[in-house]
């Protein structure tokens, strides 16, 4: 096994540039054993809590405010599913699956791969 850190800089689109990062490293599949950072705006898929079917519904939320984040998640044919926590200043957190998201300084990612 091997692992590496991947930052991702301010102002670029973090899954975007971490996929291309992938790309250009080669990795293909791993484990996101950790994100860290901070962004200025994110876009999340939650389930529908009333939901009825299985798989259940799901939807997307963009949020155009500064947080805390932090995650993990796989690298699967260089594509990456990271499931993420982000605490903002008002003390509120945001959870689910991280669509998009811009970076606000940086953003780190430890992935293991073989």
């Amino acid at each position: 096994m091997k692992s590496s850190v991947i930052r991702v800089e301010m102002e670029n689109n973090l899954i975007e540039t971490l996929e291309k990062e992938l790309k250009k490293r080669k990795i293909k599949d791993g484990i996101i054993a950790s994100v860290v950072g901070a962004l200025k705006e994110f876009t999340i898929i939650t389930i529908y809590k009333d939901s009825k079917k299985k798989p259940p519904d799901h939807f997307p939320k963009t949020f155009k405010i500064p947080v805390e984040l932090s995650g993990n998640g796989f690298i699967s044919g260089g594509k990456v599913h990271i499931h993420a926590s982000m605490g903002a200043e008002n003390g509120k957190t945001y959870n689910g699956h991280l669509v998009e998201g811009t970076v606000t300084y940086f953003v780190d990612i430890g992935i293991i791969y073989s």
